[in-house]
């Protein structure tokens, strides 16, 4: 079989196509290998036990089952071309993925030069010739197998801890709030002054590797799943309000799209004790 004709599976139509090209070239290799290993086996049983009729013409056998095994192997591997540098800055591999986000039923949106699978942010890595979620730097990218992780992970029960992530974001709260109203205090009744969230993120992280460890797209994961626990309290009995662009001028806006490519924006919050 010659790999290179547009006939055959390894013709380079997509990185779905081809990947799907060299699955039958390795099959075919893979179950003739494996009539190669029990010739062998018997090979190396007569060597054992001194059957000598017909052991060289036997082992040529062998020899030539092996070679017709791997020339199409050899043919793929010269034939197998995907320039992944150039699919990621086209937008031919998005389009793919989207294709089998869609299939497997996994919304991914696709804003402001931003991917979202929430609740992770992909980038594209060329050198790498692979996809980073989140932090980690996933090498399988075959768009079906990726979706489909995607999915399972979407899928995956939140451990998230909202009064946790309250008391965590409460002390640089408290920082910034002193700052805005300097005769507030943790500990007085009634809601404390609005603050950004940009802000609370910053010192939050003030240590470089915070912020590499946190990085602000998780953060506003967090925020979206604080929003759904409304109820929530810190450990002193806060509970929390956020506020629009209106509520803290000049606040810099977070954006999140959901599971169901739903746009959320936030810009600021506030810690509120009630007597």
């Amino acid at each position: 079989m010659d790999a290179s004709t547009p006939d055959s599976p390894l013709a380079p139509t997509s990185l779905a196509a081809l990947l799907a090209g060299t699955e039958v070239v390795v099959g075919d290799a893979e179950r003739q290998l494996s009539g190669v290993l029990k010739l062998l086996r018997r090979l190396r049983r007569a060597s054992q036990e001194g059957d000598l009729a017909g052991l060289a013409s036997r082992m040529t056998e062998a020899a030539d089952a092996a070679r017709a095994a791997a020339e199409p192997l050899r043919a793929a591997a010269d034939a197998f071309a995907y320039d992944t540098a150039a699919a990621f800055a086209d937008g031919s591999y998005l389009s793919e993925l989207a294709t089998a986000a869609r299939q497997a039923e996994l919304t991914l949106v696709q804003r402001d030069g931003r991917i979202t699978a929430y609740p992770v942010i992909l980038r594209l890595d060329a050198r790498a010739q692979a996809v980073r979620i989140g932090k980690k730097l996933e090498r399988r990218i075959r768009p079906a197998f990726l979706a489909a992780e995607l999915k399972k992970l979407q899928s995956r029960p939140s451990r998230f801890n909202a009064g946790g992530f309250l008391d965590r974001m409460l002390k640089p709260y408290a920082l910034l709030a002193r700052a805005e109203t300097p005769g507030w205090r943790p500990d007085r009744p009634g809601p404390g002054p609005v603050v950004s969230l940009s802000d609370l993120y910053d010192v939050l992280t003030l240590a470089p590797v915070a912020a590499a460890d946190y990085p602000v797209e998780e953060f506003v994961c967090d925020l979206l799943r604080l929003d759904r626990v409304p109820e929530a309290r810190a450990a002193r009995g806060h509970r929390f309000e956020f506020a629009g662009s209106t509520g803290k001028k000049g606040a810099k806006r977070l954006t999140l799209f959901d599971e169901q490519g739903e746009q959320h924006d936030y810009f600021a919050i506030r810690f509120v004790l009630d007597s």
